[in-house]
């Protein structure tokens, strides 16, 4: 069943109608390496109110189910269709603010990423959501973080890890 089944016609409306009553959003949540538990930024690709300001700064972004979703534009391509590996896709954030790349020096292997689509109208509502993705070949810029979005491929991994020799296994010879 595809994605769209399980999305509802206002979703839907929105991802094919430039007139649509309102816009799809993508809400990208990047978790610790180390801790998958820790929530390291929570990002969104458009904004429906502010969240804070202050003298100096005013944030806009986006909040649902009581997170903030700090604004940042973004693109994504779709996955390649290569048969020989396990499907990936690129992500640009376009960080002109420098919010999420102090962030990303920080972090000590790839992140695990959870992708979720929203509609401005009903931020509360997850339409679509994606998750068990690596944020992997991380580069930046001094106007952007630039990554592939990945999936651990197990059909690359070799079966069984280890070959059953008497120095590894003494107790099978």
């Amino acid at each position: 069943m595809s994605r769209l089944g399980t999305m509802s016609p206002a979703a839907v409306r929105a991802v094919f109608s430039p007139e649509a009553d309102s816009d799809l959003y993508m809400l990208l949540t990047i978790y610790d390496p180390t801790n998958p538990a820790t929530v390291i930024a929570r990002l969104a690709d458009g904004y429906t109110q502010r969240i804070s300001e202050t003298d100096d700064d005013v944030v806009y972004g986006v909040v649902s189910r009581g997170n903030n979703y700090i604004f940042l534009p973004m693109n994504i391509s779709l996955p390649t269709e290569v048969e020989a590996q396990a499907p990936t896709c690129s992500i640009t954030m376009h960080d002109v603010t420098r919010y999420i790349m102090p962030l990303i020096r920080q972090l000590n292997g790839p992140p695990s990423v959870k992708l979720e689509l929203v509609l401005s109208s009903t931020p509360d509502t997850v339409e679509a959501s994606f998750s068990e993705f690596y944020l992997t070949g991380i580069t930046y810029n001094a106007e952007s973080v630039s990554g592939n979005l990945s999936m651990i491929d197990y059909s690359r991994e070799g079966f069984p890890q280890h070959s059953f020799t008497p120095f590894l296994f003494p107790g099978m010879f």
